[in-house]
């Protein structure tokens, strides 16, 4: 008797040192019955709440790339199955609802799968969120939501973010593009950055130094504009814009023949930092433009 009580109580040491073991403490929990069960078409502040297909789910965040170098924010998060989603492909990131019981029940199964330090979950009005952090932003919203939020991701995401929306556009912004999986759409755009304004820079690619002036028009990723030189007429074409990245050709007279130099940059602020090559030379020499007026919100909040 005395044998087999030892046996047990050596058994009984072990079985405690495994359950409070970190490796075992970071395992899933098991599945709990949730007091709150969502019903789809309850009422909302602004919407009834309907759940993004898990299909449309998966599209969105392969079309916006997401990796674990991301930070993803879903606005109106629901059950959280968007923001859990990137967790589970080693993104970090947050979703807000004004449901609190939806935000209580997402960061439960946030816990219960083992994501809770990647994903979190607020009572937070999205019109009052803070998007700069966010990398990506996704959205399942009616169309005149999506486009009074327009303005604040355009003001408060870095250039290059991408936006997902399902099913609903975003007005005038047209999507950079749009995919769809089993009859369910998604929207992509990238957040793009000011470019509009009057540019100046010096350049020597066509045998001297010339000065140039730079107008640039925008509506939202879409850009066109004029260019000058003083001692010679400029005319720009194939102008783009996505992200931070700008690139166009500007052809001018190069004593008896035409030169076409293309340029391509990064805007940062009030310059433009990159690289310039005259009519398809291999070799590309360093260009840089500055900003000297004219710089504005691509959409200003109304």
């Amino acid at each position: 008797m005395q044998a087999l009580s030892c046996r047990a109580l050596i058994a009984w040491v072990l079985l405690a040192m495994w359950v409070l073991s970190p490796a075992h403490a970071q395992q899933p929990v098991p599945a709990a019955e949730y007091a709150y069960e969502p019903v789809i078409g309850m009422p909302g502040k602004d919407v009834v709440w309907v759940p993004t297909p898990p299909a449309a789910v998966e599209l969105m965040l392969d079309m916006a790339k997401v990796t674990s170098r991301d930070f993803v924010i879903d606005l109106g998060s629901g059950d959280g199955r968007i923001v859990l989603a990137a967790a589970r492909r080693g993104a970090r990131g947050f979703g807000v609802d004004l449901n609190k019981d939806l935000v209580e029940l997402s960061n439960e199964e946030a816990l219960r799968l083992g994501l809770s330090e990647r994903a979190q979950f607020r009572v937070q009005d999205m019109f009052r969120t803070d998007l700069s952090p966010a990398s990506v932003l996704t959205t399942y919203l009616l169309p005149h939501l999506n486009v009074r939020v327009r303005p604040q991701l355009l003001r408060q995401m870095k250039p290059g973010s991408r936006v997902v929306a399902y099913s609903f556009h975003m007005g005038e912004w047209q999507p950079d593009a749009v995919a769809q999986v089993n009859g369910l759409t998604v929207h992509y755009w990238v957040v793009p950055a000011a470019a509009m304004g009057t540019w100046r820079w010096q350049y020597d690619g066509v045998g001297f130094s010339r000065d140039y002036e730079m107008n640039v028009r925008q509506r939202f990723q879409f850009i066109n504009g004029s260019a000058s030189s003083k001692s010679s007429f400029a005319y720009l074409r194939d102008m783009k814009l996505e992200g931070d990245r700008i690139s166009f050709t500007l052809t001018e007279e190069a004593g008896s023949a035409l030169a076409q130099t293309h340029y391509e940059g990064r805007i940062d602020g009030d310059a433009i930092t990159g690289t310039a090559r005259i009519n398809n030379r291999t070799e590309p020499t360093p260009w840089r433009a500055r900003r000297v007026a004219g710089r504005t919100e691509i959409e200003a909040v109304k």
